[in-house]
């Protein structure tokens, strides 16, 4: 897996990685509900890109015989192309239950988004910070 540092955007707009053909993919905006009391709004501190299971994603070579099995949760769009894909990030609780926690979410690539609170995962303070490279 590869990490990435997430761009910081001031509002409660999020740039989101699509990919949209095969080796092509792009940033689009992406609208963030606001949390609420069973909800988490999270800002992306770092995500990771993995060498199998999203180069399938990203070249198109996902078969259709898997198209279900392979959806990553809070996925949008559809196998092949267009998707918004990813499922490893860590981020800072901005607001709702859980704030100022940093996090683990199974989300696609965004800057910023809102899941239900059941949905991520407290890094425990012990856990060293993520070097970055």
């Amino acid at each position: 897996m590869h990490c990435l540092t997430m761009a910081k955007h001031p509002s409660t707009a999020a740039q989101a990685l699509w990919y949209v053909a095969p080796e092509r993919a792009e940033l689009r905006a992406e609208a963030v509900a606001a949390a609420d009391a069973r909800t988490v709004r999270v800002r992306a501190l770092f995500g990771a890109l993995s060498r199998g299971t999203e180069r399938l994603v990203a070249s198109g070579r996902v078969p259709p015989s898997e198209f279900e099995r392979m959806r990553a949760p809070f996925m949008a769009g559809i196998f092949p192309f267009p998707v918004k894909y990813g499922y490893a990030t860590v981020g800072r609780v901005e607001d709702g239950p859980l704030r100022d926690q940093v996090v683990f979410a199974l989300h696609p690539h965004q800057t910023m988004f809102t899941l239900p609170v059941e949905s991520v995962s407290v890094v425990p303070d012990h856990v060293p910070p993520a070097v970055q490279v």
